[in-house]
C-alpha cells in the first residue's frame, strides 16, 4: 500500500448559506474581509523588501475598498465576495 502525501490543502466544500439571513451573511462577509485584511497587514509588516510590502499594502487597500462598497441588500454579491475573501485567506502564505 502506498502512502499519499498531500502537497496542497484539500479543496473545501462551499458553505451552505440557505438558512442564514442576509444581515448575518453581510456580517460574515465583513468579518472575513477583516480577517483577510489583518493577514495582509501582517504580510506587509514582515515583507522582505519595499516591492513585496507594496504588493500586500495594495491588496489590503483593495479588500478594504471592496468591503466598504459591499451591498448589504444583494445576497448574491455578498456570497460571491465572501467566497473570494474566504479562499484568498486560505491561500495566504503561512507567515500571515
Amino acid at each position: 500500500m502506498s502512502q499519499t502525501i498531500l502537497t496542497a490543502p484539500a479543496p473545501q466544500a462551499r458553505p451552505d448559506y440557505t438558512g442564514i439571513s442576509d444581515a448575518m451573511l453581510y456580517d460574515i462577509a465583513r468579518h472575513n474581509a477583516s480577517v483577510l485584511s489583518a493577514g495582509l497587514l501582517n504580510l506587509a509588516r514582515n515583507a522582505k523588501d519595499d516591492e513585496d510590502r507594496g504588493h500586500w499594502v495594495a491588496r489590503r487597500r483593495l479588500v478594504k475598498q471592496q468591503a466598504r462598497v459591499l451591498n448589504p441588500e444583494d445576497r448574491a454579491e455578498i456570497i460571491a465576495q465572501n467566497e473570494v475573501w474566504r479562499l484568498e485567506n486560505l491561500a495566504l502564505p503561512a507567515t500571515a
